[in-house]
């Protein structure tokens, strides 16, 4: 099934998109971009875009399937990282807190894209953080440019690649395991902490 125009009626619906307005790779990066950050009901493409929301990895299925509708190649990316009042320090005191405490352990996803204007060349795709995120201090992609890496929303700590063969999600809950451990629950709820203090603040 097509996603584009599922996408592109759904944005209409909203608001965000308009009538005679294409759903190119720029648009559809700011779209999925912008999208609150909060997870989604399930992971699937269709989902998010029903729901219009998701965390880094409902965000970034989604955005890989409409890349590669627009004729791109695209690799899904993991990496473990933590988040510390270094490399946070935009959170609100009470995940503060928390970090300063202890380290939360997560598992990050991105992609990197490759288009036949620029062969051989991966660029790096993160449309994790809405724009509006940045007057929190939060680092957010302005824009999508063919050719130009975009800014990792963490620090990357170790990189796995998920083969073509294998689903992202399930690749995902592995590296979780073991890069969380015991602090799985931990993360979890940091994460819906998170989720909810920026539906606080950007609304969505």
């Amino acid at each position: 099934m097509a996603l584009i125009p599922l996408f592109r009626d759904e944005a209409r619906r909203r608001g965000l998109l308009g009538e005679d307005e294409r759903v190119m790779a720029q648009v559809a990066f700011r779209l999925v971009r912008d999208m609150p950050y909060r997870r989604a009901s399930d992971r699937q493409p269709e989902t998010v875009i029903r729901e219009w929301t998701g965390t880094c990895s409902g965000k970034h299925y989604l955005l890989a399937a409409l890349f590669e509708e627009l004729g791109f190649a695209t690799m899904v990316i993991l990496v473990t990282h933590e988040f510390t009042p270094e490399n946070s320090p935009w959170l609100p005191p009470h995940l503060l807190a928390q970090v300063a405490e202890r380290p939360v352990p997560d598992v990050h996803t991105f992609l990197r894209i490759q288009h036949e204007r620029v062969r051989d060349e991966w660029m790096t795709v993160d449309a994790t953080w809405p724009a509006a995120a940045t007057r929190l201090g939060m680092p957010s992609n302005a824009a999508f440019e063919v050719g130009e890496d975009q800014q990792i929303a963490c620090d990357p700590i170790e990189i796995f690649h998920v083969p073509e063969d294998e689903a992202p999600q399930a690749l995902k809950e592995r590296v979780i395991a073991y890069h969380a451990g015991d602090q799985a629950d931990r993360r979890d709820a940091f994460i819906e902490a998170l989720s909810e203090w920026l539906a606080a603040e950007l609304g969505g």
